[in-house]
């Protein structure tokens, strides 16, 4: 069941690698994406993950930041919950929740992004793709391309972020390689003050 959460979760692992990459663009460009950033771990927010593989299969994410300890994650096969205080996970969209003998937390933390310096030092082929229209909204997009490791597996990727009027990432569209398999993520991230991430009920 473990196993099977884990890699479910393979999408939204790029994704979070590709949305949280801080790049050394011009001047202009790597400020606002850094300051994009910060305002973004500074706040409760929502990510909204669709990602399609080179088959045409798609898998769902849906994730809920209180802060950077205490996170919710669910997706077409399951899901999990990192607290301070223990992981729970789950198998299934509609599974119950377990709280395992042996604390996960670390592991699946294993998914989400390095430090910011280290992920800042391996992008490459930064440029500024200037104003978007997306989906009614005009957003800066800043391009870019990475090569790093998500547990111990080379991921590469060109990914677009756009950050809207109020300096903020709110979306993401990465085109992806891992274990010579692609996958297209499209990701919407969604600012709410309103986010709790307590243990499953």
């Amino acid at each position: 069941m473990i196993r099977s959460t884990l890699a479910a979760c393979a999408g939204l692992v790029l994704a979070f690698a590709v949305l949280f990459m801080p790049t050394a663009a011009r001047a202009d460009a790597r400020a606002d994406l850094h300051a994009a950033y910060a305002k973004m771990v500074a706040s409760r927010f929502a990510t909204k993950t669709v990602a399609t593989d080179q088959d045409g299969k798609q898998t769902h994410s849906n994730a809920e930041f209180e802060t950077s300890e205490r996170i919710r994650v669910t997706t077409d096969a399951g899901g999990f919950v990192i607290l301070p205080e223990g992981t729970w996970v789950r198998s299934g969209p509609d599974g119950a929740w377990s709280k395992p003998p042996v604390n996960l937390g670390g592991m699946i933390k294993q998914l989400l992004p390095q430090s910011l310096d280290d992920i800042r030092d391996r992008a490459r082929n930064v440029r500024d793709d200037g104003v978007r229209q997306v989906e009614g909204a005009p957003l800066r997009a800043i391009r870019y391309d990475l090569e790093t490791q998500v547990m111990g597996i080379a991921v590469s990727a060109q990914t677009v972020a756009y950050i809207d009027a109020q300096g903020r990432l709110v979306r993401s569209e990465s085109d992806g390689e891992a274990m010579g398999r692609k996958t297209r993520s499209v990701q919407t991230i969604r600012y709410d003050d309103s986010i709790r991430v307590t243990p499953p009920g």
